[in-house]
């Protein structure tokens, strides 16, 4: 067996590993394809290192060579896992918790790697060996290098798992894509295996040379299939590209995710963690998270809620309808005011009576010789004198339902006023403008009084118009009452 022939295989297979790298970064928009050119970065780390141990011809530079590997080596089972973990979007076993004490566990491997002389817990004892035709280092396992393989079996074992019941769940193009990443991930699995119970050569490291096969393995699969392009839109990618904002609480107001557009919502979760209470969110404090409440007013916007129960927790859909709302009560305003005096028009007015209680006053007013006012001062004119009365005649019947009948004509129904009282105070509104020396144009008017009948409406108006023809033939600027 040649060194050489070796390590030239190990540089062919670090090549083909740079082209995955490369083609991992060209594509990292996809979910996981980051995590896997790392992990593919890590593996050249290994396989040069390993090249160059075994060109080495001293002890010393084969453990400095040692070193090297390790700084990619020591963290597989975290990068595994961990592109496992986003290349099939499972998160419920591979959480943080897990990958943290990967991360501890691969940390103190390349710690005990770096200070072995001084301890021998990863390497009990490192010493050479000629039997190859070449030398090699001859290296007796220690306590931690068990922990470090087995963590290594556990990320691989998850990876084959998880993309196991990908497979299973998958159909079609995506079910060809699963597999061949599914066998990728076992090559270096079954040679592990043999290397660890002793099949393969003494002292000689299977693991990299596996890498080439996986490589090539994985180059024909992104020809054929594009195998990355598991998942083009995943769970996250959803999540995060929704433009509403959308919060997860459980079941105690805690935070359990939230997504890109709630930060845009609500500025102060910048300075919140997950797992932190919402009610530190300072936009919604005074929102009702008890009652889940469906409109929320929030330094100027309106906000509606969506919540949906899953489980244990909450979502929370809130949506900015503030410009919506505006709209709509833009419609509500043309659909029930006159849009020169503000007034209600005469269709929202007829609602109102139909939904009245009954009783009270009906009141019909009519600006005398109010053609004359246009045709000498202008229609411009004339719409001022209407805001204007408008204006009084508001200010007389406070609380009372005021509206513009139709052109010069105005009407109010004083439900709690009876005809006396009604009577008394359409005469002061007369007195006051008759009186009203401040206008250029002088403005009077005639009105007709009646007592309301829901039962009757027609015949209340009827009476109305009677009366106020009866003021206008008696010389106007005068009020008539039934």
């Amino acid at each position: 067996m040649n060194n050489v022939i070796l390590s030239s295989l190990l540089f062919v297979s670090s090549t083909l590993l740079c082209i995955l790298v490369f083609y991992g970064i060209r594509r990292r928009e996809i979910q996981g394809v980051f995590y896997f050119s790392i992990l593919m970065g890590v593996m050249i780390i290994h396989s040069v290192g390993y090249a160059c141990e075994l060109l080495s011809n001293s002890l010393t530079q084969m453990y400095l060579c040692i070193k090297i590997e390790y700084i990619g080596a020591s963290f597989y089972p975290f990068l595994i896992v961990l592109f496992a973990r986003e290349y099939t979007d499972e998160r419920r076993f591979a959480n943080k918790y897990l990958l943290n004490l990967l991360l501890v566990i691969n940390t103190i491997t390349l710690i005990l790697v770096y200070t072995n002389a001084y301890h021998g817990f990863y390497y009990s004892s490192v010493g050479l060996d000629f039997s190859p035709g070449f030398p090699i280092l001859a290296l007796k396992k220690g306590f931690w290098y068990t922990v470090q393989v087995a963590c290594l079996f556990f990320s691989i074992l998850y990876s084959v798992i998880i993309l196991s019941i990908k497979l299973k769940r998958s159909s079609g193009n995506y079910r060809r894509k699963v597999a061949f990443m599914l066998i990728g991930v076992m090559i270096p699995l079954i040679t592990l295996m043999v290397y660890m119970s002793g099949y393969g050569p003494v002292y000689i490291d299977l693991t990299p040379f596996s890498y080439f096969i996986m490589s090539l393995f994985i180059i024909v699969g992104l020809l054929r299939y594009d195998i990355l392009l598991l998942a083009p839109i995943t769970h996250e990618m959803v999540f995060h590209s929704i433009e509403e904002a959308v919060l997860v609480v459980d079941q105690d107001d805690f935070l359990v995710n939230f997504n890109a557009a709630s930060k845009v919502y609500f500025p102060s979760l910048e300075k919140i963690k997950i797992g932190q209470s919402v009610h530190l969110i300072e936009e919604l404090g005074d929102y009702d998270f008890a009652s889940k409440q469906r409109i929320y007013e929030a330094r100027g916007r309106i906000l509606s809620f969506h919540v949906i129960s899953v489980r244990y927790n909450y979502i929370y859909v809130i949506s900015d309808i503030t410009e919506s709302e505006k709209v709509k009560k833009q419609l509500e305003t043309l659909a029930s005011e006159d849009s020169l005096t503000g007034l209600y028009n005469r269709r929202h007015f007829m609602e109102l009576l139909e939904n009245s209680n009954g009783g009270g006053t009906f009141i019909i007013f009519d600006l005398d010789h109010f053609k004359t006012i246009n045709d000498t001062y202008g229609h411009m004119e004339g719409d001022q004198v209407l805001i204007w009365f408008a204006g009084k005649l508001r200010e007389c019947f406070q609380n009372q339902v005021a509206c513009r009948y139709g052109g010069e004509e105005f009407a109010v129904y004083a439900e709690n006023l009876d005809g006396q009282v009604a009577f008394h105070k359409t005469e002061l509104l007369r007195e006051a403008l008759h009186a009203d020396s401040s206008r250029a144009v002088k403005v009077t008017f005639s009105a007709g009084i009646t007592n309301f009948e829901k039962e009757n409406i027609p015949e209340t108006l009827i009476k109305a118009d009677q009366k106020l023809y009866e003021a206008k033939a008696g010389g106007r600027n005068q009020t008539r009452y039934e």
